[in-house]
């Protein structure tokens, strides 16, 4: 095993363990008693374990359903991600926006799946950049939020904000490689595809700490305008 090998295997290593942080830091938190945040943590443990155990085997799986194995990766992290836009934003109609697009990607995914299945991609660009795409607009949504309410917190107190952060940074700088993956040379693609490891470890590490309690997810108090008192000058 070569200098080159030896790296790419570090790299792997380190990207696993990224994602078995998450659960980890989940458990110790339970243990040290910090305060429950509804569904986010736990859900965010879950995505942590299924993601280790799918990177840790992900070559153990057959070739020959590899190209399937990656369509399933893609939708799951496209639904974990939903689920926590869903859960962190306080529109009714938002919520339903990313219900029907998730269900709108999972049709999608389906018919592009058999529609490519004789391509033999190395890497399922389109959905990937459709993801990143939904993503960036539930992402919005998020944001504009903080616009139309008046919140009891600063945006940055809340642990959802990190979160997305982590989601932005890890889709947006990996963007464009994924879309030009399949048009690059193997070669070209070894080389570079090693970088985009260092965001989604970023993300994975925000995880944790929101996992882990150590970010804390404020409760949101929201005043209305019509909810805030006059008090006119007679």
């Amino acid at each position: 095993m070569d200098k080159i090998q030896i790296i790419e295997k570090l790299f792997q290593y380190l990207l696993e363990s990224s994602y078995l942080l998450i659960p980890v830091l989940f458990i110790v938190g339970l243990f040290t008693g910090r305060k429950k945040t509804g569904w986010i943590k736990p859900g965010l443990a879950l995505y942590g374990i299924l993601f280790f155990f799918f990177l840790h085997y992900f070559y153990s799986i057959p070739l020959t359903y590899r190209y399937l194995q990656l369509q399933a990766y893609t939708f799951l992290e496209f639904s974990f991600f939903a689920f926590f836009f869903w859960h962190s934003l306080i529109s009714k109609l938002a919520k339903k926006i990313i219900v029907i697009f998730t269900i709108l990607f999972l049709v999608f995914q389906v018919a592009y799946y058999f529609y490519s299945l004789s391509a033999k991609y190395r890497v399922d660009s389109i959905p990937i950049g459709i993801e990143t795409l939904f993503i960036f607009y539930f992402s919005l949504l998020y944001f504009v939020q903080f616009f139309k309410h008046t919140f009891s917190s600063n945006l940055y107190e809340y642990a959802s904000f990190w979160l997305v952060v982590g989601i932005i940074v890890y889709l947006g700088f990996s963007f464009f490689f994924n879309i030009l993956a399949n048009f690059l040379t193997k070669e070209e693609f070894n080389a570079y595809w090693k970088y985009t490891y260092f965001p989604e470890m970023l993300k994975n590490v925000l995880f944790a700490l929101i996992a882990g309690g150590i970010i804390y997810k404020k409760k949101k108090k929201i005043f209305k305008p019509n909810e805030i008192p006059k008090f006119d000058m007679i």
